[in-house]
């Protein structure tokens, strides 16, 4: 639902299929969304979240390694080389650390994963040179400010319907429309966005 939603968005906002979109996201449901979906817009690109990235390897390199000594050598060696692009690099590094692997298992989960996702794995060095996007960070301390704080707290249950009027109010008291007689009285839609130079 969300996902339908969103491409609505990108249609009407975008206008059609002329704009160029970037898609942030860390899991195989973006990468779903974007080849499907978005296959016939030809300005579209998808990168995996550095922070996404980055936890992932952290996460399964303490799975991998004998010690603190050999993940901190093995994780900054990959890290160096996914930063700059270099999966091919990353991923014959993890092979050739395969001998002192505590866990083949998770050794081969890491490798399949930057594998399936090599497409989307840029080089984040030059991305963030040209001042350009390499985390969702901003998507998510807005899903913070305006679902996680109110929405999830324990034995709370919420329905879609529910859960979309709650973010949508909560949205309009953070962008200071609470307030405004039009929006009550004349059913005014907030805008997402503030256009260029306001």
């Amino acid at each position: 639902m969300v996902l339908n939603q969103l491409y609505l968005l990108l249609v009407l906002c975008g206008g059609g299929l002329t704009a160029k979109v970037t898609l942030l996201g860390e899991g195989a449901r973006w990468i779903k969304f974007f080849t499907e979906r978005l296959a016939a817009w030809p300005g579209r690109e998808l990168i995996l979240d550095w922070y996404h990235c980055r936890k992932k390897c952290y996460d399964l390199t303490s799975l991998i390694c004998r010690g603190r000594v050999a993940k901190a050598k093995l994780l900054g060696a990959l890290l160096l080389r996914l930063w700059r692009g270099q999966v091919d690099d990353a991923i014959t590094l993890l092979e050739a650390d395969r001998p002192q692997a505590k866990d083949t298992e998770s050794l081969d989960k890491l490798i399949t994963y930057l594998s399936d996702r090599r497409a989307y794995l840029l080089n984040y060095r030059e991305r963030r040179a040209q001042r350009q996007y390499i985390r969702s960070a901003h998507t998510e301390k807005a899903n913070d400010l305006i679902v996680a704080r109110r929405q999830k707290h324990q034995g709370m249950h919420w329905s879609e319907a529910t859960s979309d009027a709650l973010a949508a109010l909560r949205t309009l008291l953070l962008n200071g429309g609470w307030d405004l007689r039009e929006v009550w009285q004349k059913r005014l839609v907030l805008p997402l966005a503030v256009p260029l130079g306001s």
